[in-house]
C-alpha cells in the first residue's frame, strides 16, 4: 500500500511540473507556461486588462513553472500578491505601468487564461533592484486574467494659458471645471481621476485608461507635494490642470517613465471627497 501510494505521490507530482516542451520563450529572454488557457477575447497591445497575480524573486532555476502559491518554502521570496488583498488590478498592457519586462509576457492570453511569466534580470530591475527586489533578481509571475476590454485613451486637455495661477512653491495651476461637493481638505479621503504628462507631452500614467481612480488621504504624504496642494484647492467635481516642477515633483530621482528634474503636467478630476470615518 505504501508503494502504491509513493507512486501516485510521485505521478501527482511529475502531473504538476511543466515540462520543456511546454515552455515558450521569446527573443528577448522572457519566457512563460500557459497554466490554463483562457476562452474569451485575447490580449493585445494598449488592451485595458483586469487580472490577479502573484510575484516572487526566484533564488535559482529549479522548478520555477510549477504552482508556488500553496509552498511555504516560497514565502520569503513572494514580493507581492492581489489575492492577499483581494483586490483585483487593472492594468493597460504596453503602458510599462505593471511589473517592468512583464508587459510581453500578456500578449496572446485570453480572458480566463492563467499563465506563469518568467522575467530576467535584465528584463526587470536589473544591477539596480527595486525596493523588495535586490539586485540581478530574476522573476516570477503567475497571472490571472479575468477581463480584456478596449482601453480609453486619454490626451492632455487643451487648457487656456490665462486660466493658470502660480503659488509660492511653483505649482501651476488652472481650474477648468468648479466642484459644488465637499472640499477636499486634509484628512479627507479623496478619489482622483488623473492622466500624467511629460513637458514635451508624452503620457507617463492615466487612472482613466486603467478606468480606476487613485484613492488617497490627503495630507499624509502619500502623493507628490505638487499633488497635495493643488488637491487641496480643489472640492468633489472640480477638473484642473496641474504644472508641478520638479522640486514638488519628483526631484532628480530616475522614476524610467520620468526622467531625473522632470515638470509634470496632470489632468486632474475629483471624483469623491469624504470624510475618514
Amino acid at each position: 500500500m505504501k508503494k502504491i501510494l509513493s507512486v501516485v505521490l510521485i505521478l501527482l507530482f511529475v502531473s504538476a511540473c511543466s515540462s520543456d516542451s511546454d515552455v515558450i520563450k521569446t527573443d528577448s529572454g522572457l519566457s512563460y507556461v500557459d497554466d490554463k488557457i483562457g476562452e474569451g477575447r485575447e490580449v493585445k497591445d494598449g488592451d485595458l486588462v483586469v487580472i490577479h497575480f502573484v510575484a516572487w524573486t526566484l533564488s535559482d532555476s529549479t522548478n520555477i513553472y510549477i504552482d508556488w502559491q500553496n509552498d511555504s518554502t516560497k514565502n520569503s521570496f513572494r514580493i507581492a500578491s492581489s489575492y492577499e488583498t483581494n483586490q483585483t488590478l487593472k492594468y493597460v498592457v504596453g503602458s510599462k505601468q505593471f511589473v517592468k519586462g512583464s508587459d510581453e509576457g500578456f500578449i496572446g492570453m485570453k480572458s480566463g487564461g492563467k499563465r506563469t511569466i518568467v522575467i530576467p534580470s535584465e528584463l526587470a530591475y536589473g544591477d539596480q533592484g527595486m525596493g523588495p527586489i535586490p539586485p540581478k533578481a530574476s522573476l516570477k509571475l503567475f497571472v490571472e486574467v479575468l477581463e480584456v476590454k478596449d482601453a480609453i485613451v486619454a490626451k492632455m486637455w487643451d487648457v487656456d494659458p490665462k486660466l493658470f495661477k502660480e503659488t509660492k512653491s511653483g505649482l501651476k495651476y488652472a481650474i477648468i471645471e468648479e466642484g459644488n461637493g465637499p472640499e477636499a481638505d486634509s484628512g479627507k479621503i479623496v478619489s482622483v481621476h488623473y492622466s500624467g504628462f511629460l513637458n514635451d507631452g508624452r503620457k507617463f500614467d492615466s487612472s482613466v485608461e486603467r478606468d480606476e481612480p487613485l484613492t488617497i488621504m490627503l495630507g499624509m504624504r502619500q502623493v507628490i507635494p505638487g499633488w497635495e496642494e493643488g488637491i487641496d484647492l480643489l472640492r468633489q467635481g472640480s477638473k484642473a490642470q496641474f504644472v508641478i516642477p520638479p522640486q514638488i515633483g519628483y526631484g532628480d530621482r530616475d522614476l524610467g517613465v520620468i526622467p531625473p528634474n522632470s515638470t509634470l503636467i496632470f489632468d486632474v478630476e475629483i471624483v469623491e471627497v469624504k470624510s475618514h470615518q
